[in-house]
């Protein structure tokens, strides 16, 4: 029995001594795993980077499988040749290990940027060393040392990198005004279509597709007065209350059969810049989803040429004559379309024949009449004497394209 016990006591202190240096071994071999230092890298134009395969032993051979974005030679320096992805390849032992490489031309962050007066942005160079920004024009934008950006007025400027590759960048910087509000406005401010002809109020001004960006949804309110059929716009006070005006707009509402829905809503992101109505063959611009299938949209047309303009359309401004929808002027649609965002709130109240400042608004709403002989409008030839225009607009929402 003590013979037996000796010998397994014996047997298990030789596996412990032959587990020692096996283990020992093992270690030593997971950190000299054969490997390339990296498996992708980024290297732009007019730089070079040396790839190394860590723990190899005997001869390494090295090749691009694209020498015409990149080399490689016997050291493993990697040349860029031209913009775009390949794999360089090292050889040892029979094996392969791969880098996928990807060349970059030297560039700024951005190529095109639209700031607000005031606003700043930091440029930066990428792949390149700057040795010194400037401005085409000082005037409407400045910039420091190390590629900071400060919009100083409305208008357009290009900043200009120089760099240690001997190579010039450049960044195209739109300024435009914070917003278009007038101070102590007039009559005539707030309600600029009453001073346009007719050709500007059912016109068509050529600019097809859709907004790229409004200010925030809470920029403006709008007050829609199915008694008075005026549609006000509102900015917010000191307060914090939507009690300053900024425009003032005529419009025809849903008809006693079909009546325009009362209530509080936010606006949706869906938009239609021209189409037809879905149940009738008549055209409209400047389309604004408010709710269902209700929307903000120009007086009618025959065709999607606004010479085929809807005089009896026209003429029924102001009254109740819609399946529901708002119907607007070209200038006062396109406002909104383009300045108000989804989530702007749209009150639609019956309104009330008691409401003295409101029927004073609607009083001095004149509108040019349709003339006699139909006139014709060519599409981008339409006059502008509205007091904002489309490049002035912030961007502080992306547009996104909702559904109806």
């Amino acid at each position: 029995m003590k013979n037996k016990v000796f010998k397994f006591l014996l047997s298990l202190i030789v596996c412990i001594v032959l587990l020692i240096p096996f283990s020992s071994e093992a270690s030593v071999s997971a950190e000299s795993t054969v490997k390339l230092n990296v498996s992708k890298k980024v290297i732009y134009l007019g730089h070079s980077y040396t790839l190394k395969l860590k723990h190899a032993s005997g001869k390494i051979k090295w090749y691009s499988t694209d020498e015409k974005i990149a080399t490689v030679d016997e050291n493993g320096l990697v040349t860029p040749v031209s913009a775009g992805i390949t794999k360089v390849v090292a050889r040892n032992s029979g094996n392969k290990y791969i880098c996928e490489v990807t060349i970059k031309t030297p560039h700024l962050n951005i190529k095109k940027k639209k700031l607000k007066v005031d606003e700043s942005y930091q440029l930066t160079m990428r792949g390149a060393e700057v040795k010194s920004f400037t401005s085409s024009n000082e005037k409407v934008a400045t910039v420091d040392a190390n590629g900071l950006v400060t919009a100083i007025s409305r208008g357009n400027a290009t900043i200009y990198a120089a760099c240690d590759d001997k190579k010039t960048y450049a960044c195209n910087i739109n300024v435009i005004n914070n917003y278009n509000w007038i101070e102590n406005p007039t009559f005539e401010d707030l309600a600029p279509t009453v001073n346009m002809s007719f050709e500007e109020l059912v016109g068509n001004n050529g600019v097809p597709g859709y907004p790229e960006g409004f200010p925030e949804p809470g920029t403006y309110r709008l007050t829609v007065d199915l008694k008075w059929h005026v549609i006000m716009a509102y900015r917010k006070d000191s307060d914090g209350k939507y009690t300053i005006p900024v425009r003032y707009m005529l419009c025809a509402s849903g008809s006693n059969s079909t009546p325009t829905p009362t209530g509080t809503f936010k606006m949706p992101s869906y938009r239609v810049r021209n189409s037809i109505f879905r149940n009738t063959n008549s055209y409209a611009q400047y389309w604004s989803l408010i709710t269902g299938r209700i929307y903000f949209h120009t007086t009618l047309y025959s065709s999607l040429n606004a010479s085929d303009y809807s005089v009896t359309s026209w003429n029924a401004m102001g009254t109740n004559v819609s399946h529901g929808c708002i119907r607007m002027t070209v200038p006062d649609a396109r406002w909104i379309y383009y300045n108000c965002a989804p989530g702007t709130v749209v009150e639609i109240r019956s309104g009330s024949s008691n409401d003295k400042e409101t029927a004073a608004i609607r009083e001095k709403l004149k509108l040019a009449k349709a003339p006699d002989k139909r006139v014709k409008l060519e599409n981008g030839k339409i006059p502008w004497t509205d007091n904002w225009d489309i490049e002035s607009v912030p961007h502080e929402v992306g547009f996104v394209n909702g559904n109806q």
